[in-house]
């Protein structure tokens, strides 16, 4: 898996609005990232800067799809 540099993301984001990273849904809104997880529930909100889409692409490096996830 290849993930973009964090300003690309951002500069990606800010021109579409929403991207898909390796199953996940990221989105811009109202000024925040958006992460929602391959099974679609959100999981994570971040400002629209460098560092949020750094956190945000940290998280999708760390996970590995091993777990399922859900709601309980």
């Amino acid at each position: 898996m290849t993930l973009p540099k964090p300003s690309e993301m951002l500069e990606q984001l800010q021109a579409v609005g929403r991207l898909k990273i390796d199953g996940w849904s990221v989105g811009l809104t109202d000024g925040d990232i958006w992460l929602t997880n391959p099974y679609g529930l959100d999981c994570a909100v971040q400002p629209a800067s460098i560092e949020g889409c750094e956190a945000v692409l940290q998280w999708i490096a760390s996970d590995t799809h091993e777990r399922e996830w859900g709601s309980l």
